[in-house]
Formats: C-alpha cells, sequence, structure tokens
C-alpha cells in the first residue's frame, strides 16, 4: 500500500469560496445580478513563522453586504472554514476580532496566526493559493493579486500585501509549486538555552465515513477540508529546535505515512502538521460503525543533534459504508449556523454513482423506455428521458420510505444513505437516497446533476442541455395513491426550488463538480453480478407490456400500446358518462409521450364539457366538469402524443384559469384519430 505524506500541500488561507457559493447558488432559478467583492489583505509575518492577519472586505454593489450579513449572522463561521478548517495552519481565537460596518457597508477581520510560514530544506515557504499571482516586490514586501468568478455574475479580487521579517534575503517565487519563499539567519541557541521543549495538542475527526475513505487522502480535497488528524507542535523552550518529523498510521488500514521534515522550528515558533491518510478500500465493507486508534509519533534534535522522541494515541471511529455524518466539525467548533450542521452536504456526491453496473442497466431500460432519446442532446430529449426515467421507477414500485438515523456523540445528525443499487434492490429510499438515485441516472447519460439539500429534505435538479433547470420532487415516487405524475414532480419540486432560493439555507451540490473539482470519489463497490436487477425484481418497460398483455389475453399489436399498457384495458363498474357528444380519449399525464396516462371519455354538451377516466396506468383518474365557457382554447397540438414510433394526434383544452389538458382521440380498435371531430363541438 503506497504511503502518504502527512503535510507536504500547504493550503494558504482565504476565505472567498463560502462567498462564491453564497452568490452563485440563485442560478438555477434566476439571473441573478453582478456582484464584485474587494478584499484588501495584509499578513505580518514574523521571524518565528507566525503572523497578524487583517483583512477588510468591501461590496459592490453595497447590497451584497447585506446578504452576507443575513445568510452569515455569525461572522466566524464565514472566515472558519479557512483558517483552522482550511488550511495547515491556527488562528489564535484570543485575538480573533471581525466587525461589520453597516455604514461602509464592510467587513473587517484580524487576528494572530500560528504556522503560517514553515521552513523546509533550509528556506522557508508560504503556499500561495490557485491563480494568486505576484504582481510586485519591494525589499521584503510582496503584493500579489488574487481574482474569482462565476457564471452566475460574481467577481472577486484580493490584493494581498506579504510583509516578510526585516532580515529576510533571497525573495524567491516557485511558480510549479505556489510558493512564496525566503531565507533567514541561521536560528542559534541562547547560551543557557538547555534542552528544547515541545507542547504537542492533536485535534482530530473523531468520525470517519467509509464511503469517503479516498477523499481524506486527497490534500486538495475541499480545499483541504477534510485532514484526519493535526498535529500543534510548539516550541516553548528556549533553544530551536531541528529536523522535526511527525508520523501518522490509522488503525489496519494505513501504512506509516512518510513525514516531510522541517528544517528548523524556532523559540516561540509553532507547526500545524495535518494528516491525510491514504486508506485501503477494505474499509468500504464496513456496515457498523468501528473503532480505529489513530497513532502518532515526533521525532526533532537539539542543535547538539541529539534525539527526542515522542508517541501519541487517540480514538476515533470509521462509520459503516453506508453511514453519513452532516457536518465533519466538532462540538467546539460548530456554531448555531444550519450551514454548521449540514456542512458536509456536498459530499453526498460521492453516493451518485454512475458508473456502477446497476445505474448503467438501468439507465439502459431508461433510454428504451424513451424511445431513444439522446438525453444530453437538446432539451426536449432530455426532459422526455428524465420522464421516462422517473415513471419507470413508478412502474417497478419504487417508493419513498422514512430515514433511520442516529445522532453522534457530540450531537452531530446522521443519517443512513443508501447507493442506487441498494435503491433498486430494496425498491425504496429516503427523499436523500431517491435524489441521489435520480441523479445519478441522469448523469450517467451526460445530463449534469444537483442536489438541493434544505432543512429537513433533498430532491434532484437537473441541468437541460439547452439551458435552463428541471427540479424533481423524487418523494412523488410515494406508492399507490399517494404517488404523482412526472408533470406533477416538476411543478412541486419548482414551487420548492423558489421557496429555498428565497429562504437562503440550503446546499447546491453540484455532483460533476465535486467530482472534477472538489475531488469527491465514489468509493469501490462490490462487484455485481450481471441479473442484479432482474433478481431485485427490477424490470424494463417492454417486459411489462408483454406481462400486461398476457393477463389480458392476447397478444400486444403494433398501434395498441401506450407507455407499456394495452389501450382498452378500461376497469369495468365505471358510472355512465353524462349526456352529450361522447369520445373516447386518452389524456396524457407527462410531457407528451404517453409514460403515464388515463383513459376515459370526453363529452361535450351545448353548454358543458366533462371528462371522466375509467383507467389510469399510474392510479391517477382524472375528472372534471365544467362550463363549455371556461374552455378559453380547444386547438390541434403541433406535435403528436407518441410512445416509440406510434403516434396519436393530439389536441388540447386550456382553460381560463391556465390549466391545459392534451388528449388524443382513440377508436374502438385503439388507434388514433383526427382531432376535428371534437375540436367543431367548441365552434358550433
Amino acid at each position: 500500500m503506497a504511503c502518504v505524506v502527512s503535510s507536504r500541500r500547504r493550503q494558504r488561507w482565504i476565505p472567498a469560496l463560502p462567498l462564491l457559493a453564497l452568490f452563485a447558488l440563485a442560478s438555477p432559478a434566476q439571473q441573478t445580478e453582478d456582484y464584485g467583492i474587494s478584499v484588501t489583505s495584509s499578513q505580518n509575518v514574523d521571524s518565528a513563522g507566525n503572523s497578524q492577519v487583517r483583512w477588510m472586505m468591501n461590496f459592490n454593489p453595497p447590497r451584497g453586504y447585506d446578504r452576507v450579513k443575513r445568510n452569515y449572522p455569525n461572522l466566524y463561521v464565514l472566515f472558519r472554514d479557512f483558517g483552522p478548517e482550511r488550511s495547515s495552519f491556527e488562528i489564535n481565537k484570543d485575538t480573533f476580532k471581525v466587525s461589520s460596518d453597516d455604514g461602509q457597508r464592510s467587513i473587517s477581520f484580524a487576528a494572530d496566526v500560528w504556522g503560517l510560514a514553515v521552513s523546509r530544506n533550509s528556506r522557508w515557504q508560504i503556499e500561495l493559493s490557485p491563480n494568486e499571482h505576484v504582481s510586485t516586490q519591494d525589499g521584503n514586501r510582496v503584493f500579489t493579486v488574487l481574482q474569482f468568478g462565476t457564471d452566475n455574475g460574481l467577481k472577486m479580487s484580493i490584493i494581498n500585501t506579504y510583509v516578510l521579517p526585516q532580515s529576510a534575503s533571497n525573495v524567491q517565487i516557485d511558480k510549479e509549486n505556489r510558493l512564496l519563499t525566503y531565507m533567514l539567519p541561521p536560528v542559534k541557541a541562547a547560551p543557557g538555552a538547555g534542552e528544547p521543549a515541545v507542547d504537542v495538542s492533536v485535534r482530530y475527526k473523531k468520525r470517519l465515513m467509509a464511503a469517503l475513505y479516498k477523499l481524506y487522502g486527497d490534500t486538495d480535497a475541499q480545499s483541504g477540508a477534510y485532514w484526519t488528524a493535526k498535529a500543534i507542535l510548539r516550541n516553548t523552550g528556549k533553544a530551536p529546535i531541528y529536523n522535526l518529523k511527525v508520523y501518522y498510521r490509522l488503525g489496519d488500514y494505513t501504512e506509516m505515512s512518510v513525514p516531510d521534515a522541517y528544517s528548523v522550528v524556532p523559540e516561540g515558533g509553532i507547526v500545524v502538521d495535518r494528516y491525510y491518510p491514504v486508506i485501503q478500500s477494505r474499509v468500504a465493507q464496513l456496515r457498523t460503525p468501528t473503532p480505529l486508534l489513530l497513532y502518532i509519533r515526533y521525532e526533532y534534535k537539539d542543535a547538539a543533534g541529539k534525539s527526542y522522541s515522542n508517541e501519541l494515541t487517540r480514538r476515533l471511529e470509521m462509520l459503516g459504508v453506508n453511514q453519513f455524518e452532516f457536518s465533519n466539525l466538532n462540538d467546539e467548533d460548530r456554531s448555531d449556523s444550519w450551514f454548521d450542521s449540514f456542512n458536509n452536504a456536498p459530499l453526498l456526491s460521492a453516493f451518485v454513482t454512475r458508473m456502477d453496473d446497476a445505474v448503467k442497466q438501468f439507465a439502459g431500460y431508461v433510454s428504451e423506455m424513451s424511445g431513444g432519446a439522446a438525453a444530453a442532446a437538446s432539451n426536449k430529449d432530455a426532459t422526455r428521458w428524465l420522464e421516462a426515467a422517473y415513471e419507470l421507477e413508478r412502474a417497478n414500485h419504487i417508493v419513498y420510505q422514512t430515514p433511520s438515523g442516529f445522532l453522534t456523540p457530540d450531537h452531530s445528525s446522521g443519517q443512513d444513505i443508501k447507493f442506487p443499487r441498494d435503491v433498486f434492490r430494496d425498491k425504496s429510499g429516503t427523499c436523500v437516497d431517491l435524489a441521489i438515485t435520480y441523479a445519478a441516472l441522469a448523469e450517467a447519460v451526460g445530463l449534469q446533476a444537483s442536489l438541493l439539500v434544505v432543512p429537513g429534505h433533498t430532491f434532484a435538479v437537473i441541468k437541460l442541455p439547452e439551458g435552463g433547470y428541471l427540479p424533481v420532487e423524487n418523494t412523488g415516487l410515494a406508492g399507490g395513491d399517494d404517488g404523482i405524475g412526472f408533470d406533477k414532480a416538476v411543478q412541486v419540486g419548482t414551487q420548492e426550488l423558489q421557496k429555498y432560493l428565497s429562504d437562503g439555507r440550503y446546499y447546491l451540490v453540484n455532483v460533476s463538480e465535486q467530482w472534477a473539482v472538489g475531488h469527491v470519489p465514489n468509493p469501490e463497490l462490490q462487484a455485481l453480478g450481471a441479473d442484479f436487477l432482474a433478481q431485485s425484481g427490477i424490470r424494463r418497460a417492454s417486459s411489462m407490456t408483454a406481462a400486461g398483455a398476457a393477463r389480458n389475453g392476447s397478444a400486444p399489436a403494433p398501434g395498441q400500446r401506450v407507455a407499456g399498457q394495452r389501450i382498452g384495458a378500461e376497469a369495468a363498474g365505471q358510472p355512465p358518462a353524462p349526456e352529450g357528444k361522447q369520445f373516447r380519449v386518452v389524456h396524457d399525464h407527462g410531457m407528451t409521450t404517453l409514460t403515464a396516462y388515463c383513459i376515459g371519455t370526453l363529452t361535450i354538451s351545448a353548454d358543458s364539457v366533462t371528462y371522466q377516466a375509467s383507467m389510469a396506468t399510474d392510479g391517477r383518474r382524472d375528472q372534471f366538469h365544467i362550463k363549455k365557457t371556461d374552455v378559453k382554447e380547444a386547438k390541434k397540438n403541433k406535435l403528436p402524443l407518441n410512445q416509440g414510433s406510434i403516434m396519436y394526434p393530439a389536441f388540447h383544452l386550456r382553460l381560463a384559469n391556465g390549466l391545459n389538458f392534451n388528449f388524443a382521440v382513440l377508436d374502438e380498435n385503439n388507434r388514433g384519430l383526427p382531432p376535428d371531430a371534437v375540436l367543431l363541438e367548441f365552434i358550433q
């Protein structure tokens, strides 16, 4: 097994990403105005590598300030995520000060930072952020510029000044490794300094998730936020220490890490060393919480070359592969903000397993059902495919179930999360499970999926190829009479999207972006047999058609099927239709593809219009009785209702209240008829 370097990658602290997310999340439903955020920063670094940091943040237009204040009532949360959580240094909380000026619409921050610069290979180094460019240098002052931007109109620029120690020399920029490096005079022990003294404290994650085992070994994942442990080593003596090394091991699931030595730690110097374990894939076989021992060993030398070492252990827990903890913050770091309680939401992307054989096979069934729609080609084809995916889930009786959760000892909420294969096997899932499964199916055919995580709920939002978003309320798969069709699921999803965008408490998890940019990979799951879906009772639409026809005593014939059901299988015992001119019609419940529909009688009299369904493929037997004057428009559709190559000439009735109904007229042999006779009744 490969070894891991404990802290070779150091993330410099820049609190930009939470702001980028804050201003970008409104994009699915509405075009936001341009926002600009400018930051002026100074970092005064002392000879021990510690620093005094000052920030001033301004907004253009100024109302951007109000948005940040509304979403971050505790401004420490905004900066904390890029301090101790996301970088290899620590903020001295006793010196932390953050303030906001409502008059100037600005936010300022000041604090002492431990371990900003460290000495390696006899040079001091500070890691620069990606896209941070050096503009000028004046002696011990280095000026950099950093710019961000999003497709949603947010532009952020940071002008940073590094003030290095007066004795700094040979200042260089290592562009390849993104390092600002410099030399300081050799550190020597004062006479009578005595032996070195090191104070060590350890911060560590009390629980890890087996499904995320790949993530924990990636120093770039989520900007470095998912370290497993931090060893904070402070030189409290009067003499410098040399060649400091820190080793780690995590139970039997990792090898001993290979450290990157610190050349010197002066008196008062602090090193914050992070551990990113490369964990063996067999951890994904765990189903329940399993205790692990975190082993830490550190060693160093004094000026005379005498060696010192010590060992520490901490006990933590590896959760089962289906167990998910919604926050990676310990109690001492977590505020009362909803965002803190769910800051692991982006990691749900690991459960969206688009490459799993079960997902790819089910997606193939959907493509067959949608008539071979090229999902990523156009909005029309994408919508047609997504409707078929939803309706095939319904047809296979995949239903919503209430979640099973757990509360960790330090009160972080957790939930048992299913992979899509688990949903297919059990034919059920929570809102999170169903959203993950739907997102995986969409991603499997080249569509971009997001998970909208909101207080108490999650649903999928799919980006359409030609622009626009399609939110789907996945708990519409309620089963029986409680289920709703695709159109209704989209309608409910759209309403919910608008509601939560206004509320402001949400994580919009762009799945493919988390895979590629956030470095949140899928785990390696156990291989499944080729007949997994069949063994789980999952059937393709065509097999349902054949079974349904057999039960009706005849083989299906071309022109006699609509979305896998034989037209003419109306239920007996329906009440007689009212008086008037009667037409036998099929009413589409979806997007013209007849994946869900009802069949019944449309009766048109001199002053009224009545529709009474006698059967439905999804349990939804529509009926209405309205005045003829309530019909605002009765007109042929430009496109027919269709299922595969079978076409039914269509017409629609649009009511004065905005409701629209799509129909096709059927003859006694279930063939489509021109709608002219129906439309004639509305002009007489």
